[in-house]
């Protein structure tokens, strides 16, 4: 009988389902096994786990010549439910394990976790291809891709820009971001990339940050984005931090709340709520990295405390990814990281010994846009209205692609090959 599941942060509806079961294959490959990237057996194993998810429930529609059709959004949150639940073992077993083994990785540690190297030297080549079928011929663009940012926990930066058009134009490039202006002549697709090497340093608490948050208006703006403090977030935050409690101890409140009461998925932007995103997160139980980290901003705003959004890319070599977490403004400390891929270390908050890896702490991270004041901006094509992204390995990475959910085409791709330098 098919499993009578919970929630899964979305509304489940076939005008999502377009993603060829091959193609969802290799996802889950990835998900699963990507220190086995495009070996038989991360295949099979990736075709075993998505029938059997069939079997105790998730749903899919039939293409005219009788291939199965996903919405990959409900098929990543469908894993995560039926393992959370006790139901399937792969996220567990893969997921969950595999998320831990390159968190051990990046901090070059067996089994321990014990960061041993708080400065480490990577290469990293990005490639930004826009496809430009929809595009007009004769269309003015400006096409942007993200850069890091400098700061505290970087250095060193070389970047080497380059750009791949019919109509060649000049690479700008500054904090955060590289452009290229241009006319559409008709062609396919266009690309943006950067060659970079850098070094990064583990963002860990730096006692000494004397003084108030800079610009702590700006960090305690009510309306910001996804970040929006409503009178049932300041209302929450009151329940869980009051007055009087230090910043640093409301935000383990907050911490805490999320970790132990919601889930972490994948989320379908266009049933959102964008007048109080921050309620729908409660509302539906679910969040995704953006919106957990913006409702944990939210929070710590409705009780006083400057918090700001963050953004960029995971640095694992397995599987690299665009990623983002939060910053709070903590007296003494200055800008303090929190991040909720601690969900899934922590087996859904259960696990009490990797819950906190990432309480006040990181690990090396490609830094690209720190809001409201450094951001990428426009991506310089038109953004349907239902997309999702959907991630598949590449040799000697990933791809990440922007998909239209409309007709499943791809607006743009980012393909990433992080390698660490010893």
């Amino acid at each position: 009988m098919p499993l009578k599941y919970g929630p899964l942060g979305m509304q489940p509806d076939d005008r999502y389902r377009i993603v060829p079961e091959t193609r969802m294959v290799e996802m889950l490959a990835l998900l699963g096994w990507p220190y086995e990237s495009g070996s038989p057996a991360a295949a099979e194993g990736a075709k075993e786990a998505l029938q059997a998810w069939i079997q105790i429930g998730l749903s899919f529609r039939r293409a005219a010549n009788g291939e199965r059709l996903f919405d990959p959004i409900e098929v990543y949150n469908f894993m995560k439910r039926a393992g959370f639940d006790g139901h399937d073992g792969f996220w567990l077993d893969r997921f969950v394990a595999t998320q831990r083994r390159m968190y051990l990785d990046m901090a070059g540690a067996k089994s321990s976790g014990v960061r041993t190297e708080k400065e480490r030297r990577f290469v990293v080549d990005f490639r930004r291809t826009f496809h430009l079928r929809p595009v007009a011929a004769e269309s003015k663009l400006r096409l942007r891709a993200p850069l890091p940012l400098s700061g505290d926990y970087f250095q060193d930066l070389q970047v080497t820009p380059y750009a791949e058009t019919a109509r060649p134009s000049q690479i700008n490039v500054s904090p955060g971001r590289m452009e290229v202006r241009m006319v559409a002549s008709g062609e396919a697709e266009a690309v943006l990339g950067a060659k970079l090497s850098f070094t990064a340093r583990l963002q860990e608490p730096s006692p000494g940050q004397a003084g108030g948050c800079p610009e702590s208006t700006l960090y305690l703006c009510e309306r910001e984005g996804l970040i929006v403090v409503s009178e049932r977030i300041r209302a929450l935050a009151q329940s869980l931090a009051g007055n009087d409690t230090p910043p640093l101890e409301a935000a383990r409140a907050f911490w805490e709340y999320i970790n132990g009461k919601l889930m972490s998925g994948m989320l379908h932007y266009d049933q959102i709520d964008l007048t109080s995103p921050c309620d729908w997160v409660l509302d539906s139980g679910w969040f995704d990295c953006q919106l957990g980290s913006s409702l944990f901003v939210a929070l710590c705003r409705a009780r006083g405390i400057p918090a700001r959004l963050v953004g960029g890319y995971l640095l694992y070599q397995a599987a690299p990814t665009n990623h983002f977490w939060a910053e709070v403004w903590i007296e003494d400390q200055g800008w303090t990281p929190f991040d909720f891929l601690s969900w899934d270390l922590s087996q859904g908050g259960r696990d009490l010994e990797w819950r906190d890896r990432y309480f006040g702490r990181l690990n090396h991270r490609l830094t690209c846009e720190r809001l409201p004041r450094e951001f990428t901006g426009s991506l310089g094509v038109p953004i349907p209205p239902a997309w999702c992204l959907f991630q598949v390995p590449k040799p000697g990475g990933v791809e990440i692609s922007f998909l239209d959910l409309s007709n499943g085409a791809p607006v743009y791709a980012d393909t990433l090959c992080v390698s660490p330098i010893a």
